[in-house]
Formats: C-alpha cells, sequence, structure tokens
C-alpha cells in the first residue's frame, strides 16, 4: 500500500516508518519540519512541509486534504496527536483513502487526562486514586505525597508534574493561578503516585475487536518521560482489561496505555493512553507488525486476530541514550561513555537490538544519528532544544486540543 503518515519528527513515527518498510509498503511524510528525523528513511518516497497541527490546525488540515487529494497515497496513517483531529473532520478526508480512527465521540472519553479518568471510573478498570479539580482552592485541598499533578491535555510528559510536599503542591499552584489556569476553566487531574514498573501496552482493534496486542517493560527511562531500553513482556491480565475498554468504546484504529505494575503486587494501574501505536518496533522485533496490521485494517480487511507472541525481546533507542547522558549533567565525556555501552552491548544493552535508527535495514539513519552524536558530544547543553524542536512539530498544544473537543476549530 501507499502511506501517508501524518508526520515525521515523533519516535513513534519513526518506528512506524520502518515496521510499514519492512512489510513492503511506501512511504510518505508531511512534516512541518524539512529535516524531521521520518524524512532520512530509505522507505520513505515522498516528503510534504506543511503547517504544525499545534499551532495551526486548520492549516494543518487543509495541506494533508490537499495532498490527499491528489490521488498518490491509499491510507493515511495517524502517527500521533493528529488522530484526534483526524476523527473530529473525518468527512475532509477523501474518500477513496482509507483511515482508521475511532468515532469523535468515543476520542472525547480517552484523549483528555480527566475524561480518561472518569472513563477508566466507569467501567471499573483499576487505576490509582484520582480527583479532578478546576480552581485553587481545590488544587490545594490536602493530598497524600507523592502525588502527580497532571494538565488535561499535555504530550511527552510536558504537563505531568510530580509534586512531592504540601510547599511544592502551594508553589506549583501559585505558578498556574498566575498563568490563569485555575479560574475554572481547565481542568486538571491530581493522581496518587504509584509505586512500581512502567509498562506500556499497543493494541490495534477493529469496531471494537482486538486483533493485535503486544506490551514492553521500561528498563531505562529516557528524556520526556520515553523509554530508552525495554523488555517485551507477556500481560494476559492488561490485555484482557484494554480488550473489553477497546469493546465498551468500540475502538478502530491503534490505542496504546502506559500502567504501573505495584511493587507490592495487585493489578496492574493505567495512568495513561494514547490513540496511536507507541513505538511499535519492540512489537515488530517480538513477531507482531501491528503498524501493518492497521494499515490492513484501514483498508477495510478483515485479518484474523493474532494471538500474543512470546516475550524477552531486548530493544534500545541510541539516541535517546546519547539525549539522556548529555541532559544529566551536560558533559562531553557522559555522551561518550553513553554511545560505547550501547554500541559495545554494555550491562542493559546486551543482547539489545536498535529499535529506532536501525542502520542496518535502513543505511539513511545513520544522517540524523550522525547529526545527533556530533551536536550532543560538541555542545551537551542542546539536548532540551534538540527534543523541544521535535515535539513542537507534531504535538497538539492545550488550546488547540481543547479547541478540537469543543468542537471550534472549523
Amino acid at each position: 500500500m501507499r502511506v501517508l503518515i501524518s508526520e515525521g519528527s515523533s519516535l513513534s513515527a519513526r518506528e512506524i516508518i520502518t515496521a510499514l518498510g519492512l512489510a513492503g509498503h511506501r512511504v510518505g511524510v508531511c512534516d512541518p519540519n524539512a529535516i524531521c528525523l521520518g524524512r532520512f528513511s530509505r522507505f520513505v518516497t515522498h516528503f510534504y512541509r506543511c503547517p504544525a497541527v499545534g499551532t495551526d490546525p486548520r492549516g494543518y488540515l487543509d495541506a494533508v486534504v490537499e495532498i490527499l487529494a491528489g490521488g498518490s497515497w491509499d491510507v493515511l496513517l495517524p502517527a500521533h496527536e493528529q488522530a484526534f483531529l483526524f476523527a473530529r473532520e473525518r468527512a475532509r478526508i477523501p474518500p477513496a483513502v482509507a483511515l482508521a480512527v475511532a468515532d469523535f465521540g468515543s476520542f472525547l472519553q480517552l484523549q483528555g487526562k480527566a475524561a480518561l479518568v472518569r472513563t477508566l471510573a466507569r467501567l471499573s478498570l483499576p487505576q490509582p486514586p484520582w480527583r479532578v479539580i478546576r480552581n485553587r482552592a481545590e488544587l490545594e485541598t490536602p493530598s497524600r505525597y507523592p502525588c502527580y499533578l497532571k494538565a488535561n491535555y499535555t504530550t511527552a510528559s510536558k504537563a505531568v508534574w510530580r509534586i512531592g510536599n504540601s510547599e511544592e503542591l502551594r508553589s506549583k499552584s501559585a505558578e498556574l493561578s498566575g498563568q490563569g489556569r485555575l479560574d475554572g476553566s481547565e481542568e486538571f487531574v491530581v493522581q496518587a503516585c504509584a509505586e512500581g514498573v512502567l509498562e506500556r501496552v499497543l493494541a490495534v482493534f477493529n469496531r471494537g475487536e482486538l486483533l493485535g496486542i503486544h506490551s514492553y517493560r521500561q528498563l531505562l527511562p529516557g528524556p520526556g518521560g520515553g523509554d530508552t531500553a525495554k523488555l517485551g513482556v507477556l500481560r494476559p491480565v492488561v490485555y484482557r482489561h484494554v480488550a473489553r475498554l477497546g469493546a465498551e468504546l468500540c475502538w478502530h484504529g491503534a490505542l496504546s496505555m502506559d500502567y504501573v505494575l505495584p511493587e507490592a503486587g495487585g493489578p496492574p494501574l493505567f495512568i495513561d493512553a494514547n490513540p496511536r501505536l507507541v513505538e511499535p518496533m519492540n512489537a515488530v522485533l517480538s513477531g507482531i507488525n501491528l503498524a501493518d496490521m492497521l494499515v490492513r485494517v484501514s483498508m477495510g480487511q478483515s485479518p484474523g486476530a493474532e494471538r500474543p507472541v512470546p516475550a524477552q525481546v531486548r530493544t534500545h533507542l541510541l539516541l535517546m541514550a546519547l539525549l539522556s547522558a548529555a541532559d544529566s549533567r551536560q558533559r562531553r565525556v557522559d555522551v561518550a561513555k553513553a554511545a560505547f555501552r550501547v554500541l559495545a552491548g554494555r550491562g542493559i544493552y546486551a543482547q539489545s537490538r536498535e529499535e529506532l535508527l536501525p542502520i542496518r535495514d535502513d543505511f539513511q539513519c545513520l544522517i540524523p544519528l550522525i547529526y545527533a552524536a556530533l551536536r550532543l558530544f560538541l555542545r551537551p547543553a542542546s539536548s532540551s532544544s534538540l527534543s523541544a524542536g521535535s515535539i513542537a512539530s507534531y504535538s497538539l498544544s492545550p488550546s488547540v486540543a481543547k479547541q478540537i473537543a469543543d468542537l471550534s476549530i472549523s
């Protein structure tokens, strides 16, 4: 199939490109950044410059519709938050172009943090204790610490704050109040901190039917709440919960969720949901290509449900390891040591495979990898700006997300 991916800056988009390319699909990318991560791939045949969805959603949508109207693409695949916009404006996508997204009403039950906790509570799915607040008085109500304060709409954990005590809570409350965000018009979630192991689950649904699913454990965290090293795991109880959620919402397309396995035992506690495939290459290297499955579902095919594959596949992201090393103490020697550990397969990287920039399968990966490595080695302090530039290309700003949710962008 000829598949147009909605952006090329995120790690998820870059991994989807690899997954689709390995499955034999032809890939196109649209992105505001002319040198985005996804552009440098032998699997990408076309690149289109477009406005940023987070600052100009109408211009972005107009650009995508114009690209699709040319007739060069069979499938539109949302790699990130653009799925929310496409669900809202599904009628504008040319009928000849296949797109697997859930109904907008289903999106509204998962897209915001407040909507998610309410939906999980309604379905009695396990999650840490929570409350939704709108003003300063509600926020400063005594809480059990540590806890997390989450803005309703956020990407890459940019507006998720860990609160350790009452003083930190009052400080954050004063900051948000000064920004005019605690005037009752915006919802926030205050949620208890779940101590345990962070894992993620990725799934593909066809009108509420679970077709494919995979999960992995975070072995080493990366910048912005991401992962540097992972281990594939098999979690039947998690799969049952996700299958029930998808069935209740009649979910169509991709769905990913984060959960914590408590140190003291007990059920997995769900803490986040994303209407997309989050970094699917650990699944591909484990034996299940969810990106290819999503294309088939988009085309109206009915692939049979695949059983979860045996796990224990270790993968890593060299770029994230370099970013983490540079961000930690901003020293060149740390960046060099991190590169050596990954490339030599030392410690946590033993028997691990590169998932983000697999040079053996896609030699063009060398271009962004060399650029990032040189930049971080010469100027480690640039790690934050390197990450921020990518996030700005694909994320929805809170105001735009709220506009879409309120049906007010047209």
